[in-house]
């Protein structure tokens, strides 16, 4: 994480970032960025790995109920494959 706190409530949203669940919902994640480029970093191949760090990470700073974690893992999974599919074939 950059590690940066908002200045104020203005600079804090912009830090937010919107994911798109299954149903269509969207959340706001905090760090959002931030989140996928340090789990990127850690240079794992394992997809439940990927997955299960992804979740901790945004829990740090964002509220997910229990009942939601399936939910959001796959959206932050789909999202990081997204961003960052290059890198894990590069890796192989």
């Amino acid at each position: 994480m950059t590690g940066e706190k908002p200045c104020c409530p203005a600079a804090a949203a912009r830090m937010m970032k919107k994911l798109t669940l299954a149903n269509g919902s969207q959340v706001g994640i905090a760090d959002l960025e931030d989140i996928l480029k340090e789990v990127a970093g850690l240079k794992l191949t394992n997809g439940n790995a990927i997955k299960k760090e992804l979740l901790k990470k945004v829990k740090i700073y964002n509220y997910v109920a229990s009942s939601a974690d399936n939910e959001y893992t796959e959206a932050l999974f789909s999202e990081y494959k997204r961003q960052y599919s290059g890198i894990q074939r590069e890796g192989k």
